[in-house]
């Protein structure tokens, strides 16, 4: 979160705020609005800078966790999306106030006596709902804002599935996949968050871990990355999968790429891997009678652009990844997009995990999001025999969730009957 777009972040958000104050003084018509306006501007700005100051900083921090900055920078981040959750509802408050005010008639015909006993009636019960809610929606906002927050960036859930498929290797019966997924390591997910996600799965039992993109944002975090990811390798019997997401070329690919290599994680770039010729051979714990082949596959980011373009690459990129493996194998598949959902079902692939979307983070938006282009948005979907899941990340580049927690998940693979 550097550069042009913490820049267009603290733009966007000021003029989000500086609209907010107008709307709620122009509703509620404050005798106080300029000393309102002006605390509010100040903090706006105070928070900005904090960011600004966390950002540039936190390179020379030398991977040490200074709580004052770090939770500094969740309060400032929740002041500013207060105004996120504050400006819709304050804009149709302004509107629907703009015209009852022009409507309302403006004379009546009433004795005085009526007309005080009505006009006091009428402002002590107008004065008090007009406190109340003035008062309600900037704290409804900054409830909603803070708890997302710091609840989103604190809050780890474990997701489990159990998932039954007719032509298992029986060898697999009971086999655990573990996922990790946009972890964006960096500014609000720091190197003891990964760790505590390894640990999550490692508590669940999972026999081999799959890394779906997105691993980490600030490359001054690489040397901690490396470390923890070597020191956990060993606790997951059939080792750690990887596949790229668009931050690894977005941060510093060739970067990136070297730290992952000098770690037994395994990249896979539109290539793929037998993790058993059959019978469980080469996988730790896991013996049967079958015959049949297990793969991991992994595509690479598609950056193509226009649905078109995007798609032919989608399928050009599988085709290239399932390249040489044989029609019986049982595969999983790593992608990064949850597009590739579409082509994963087209070839029969059994399980296909992604991830990309965050989940929307703010599960209100959610349909909003799927309308401008994810099909898939989180969760489990099925076409037939085959599975796919959109992780809602394990991590994020801005902290806020609201109804959508980070996530492990965990997938149990079962023969059906």
């Amino acid at each position: 979160m550097k550069g042009m777009f913490l820049i267009s972040l603290m733009i966007s958000m000021s003029c989000i705020a500086v609209f907010s104050i107008a709307l709620w003084n122009y509703m509620f018509r404050s005798s106080r609005k300029v000393l309102v306006a002006c605390a509010a501007v100040s903090v706006t700005i105070i928070a900005a800078g904090e960011l600004a100051y966390y950002s540039t900083a936190f390179p020379e921090l030398e991977n040490v966790f200074h709580p004052v900055l770090f939770y500094g920078s969740l309060a400032a981040l929740s002041w500013l999306f207060m105004f996120f959750f504050a400006f819709p509802v304050l804009l149709i408050g302004a509107i629907c106030c703009f015209f009852i005010r022009m409507l309302r008639p403006r004379h009546r015909p009433e004795t005085k006596e009526r007309k005080e006993n009505t006009a006091a009636a009428r402002t002590v019960t107008r004065r008090t709902f007009i406190k109340g809610t003035a008062a309600a929606i900037p704290l409804a906002a900054v409830t909603v804002s803070a708890g997302g927050t710091f609840a989103g960036e604190s809050y780890l859930d474990t997701t489990y599935h159990r998932l039954a498929f007719p032509r298992l290797p029986d060898y697999l019966d009971g086999y655990k996949i573990g996922q990790l997924s946009d972890l964006h390591m960096g500014l609000f997910f720091s190197p003891r968050r990964l760790q505590e996600s390894l640990d999550a799965l490692a508590a669940a039992g999972v026999n081999r871990v799959e890394i779906t993109g997105d691993l980490i944002d600030e490359l001054s975090l690489l040397p901690a990355c490396r470390q923890i990811l070597q020191q956990n390798a060993s606790r997951f019997p059939d080792g750690m999968d990887f596949c790229y997401g668009n931050h690894e070329y977005y941060r510093g690919f060739n970067q990136i790429t070297a730290m992952l290599e000098e770690t037994p994680v395994r990249i896979m770039r539109n290539s793929h891997i037998v993790v058993s010729t059959g019978r469980g051979n080469g996988m730790t714990g896991c013996t049967g009678k079958d015959d049949r082949p297990f793969y991991i596959a992994g595509t690479d980011y598609s950056f193509a652009k226009g649905d078109k373009e995007f798609s032919r690459q989608r399928e050009a990129y599988v085709q290239k990844t399932l390249q040489g493996i044989p029609t019986d194998a049982f595969v999983v598949m790593l992608a990064h997009h949850s597009a590739f959902i579409d082509e994963a079902f087209r070839h029969n692939i059994p399980l296909t995990l992604c991830g990309h979307t965050h989940g929307a983070q703010v599960a209100l938006i959610g349909p909003l999001v799927q309308a401008v282009g994810f099909k898939y948005l989180r969760g489990m979907f099925a076409s037939g025999r085959c599975r796919g899941y959109v992780n809602r990340g394990t991590g994020h580049w801005l902290p806020l969730r609201v109804l959508c927690s980070r996530e492990v998940s965990v997938f149990e693979l079962k023969q059906k009957n």
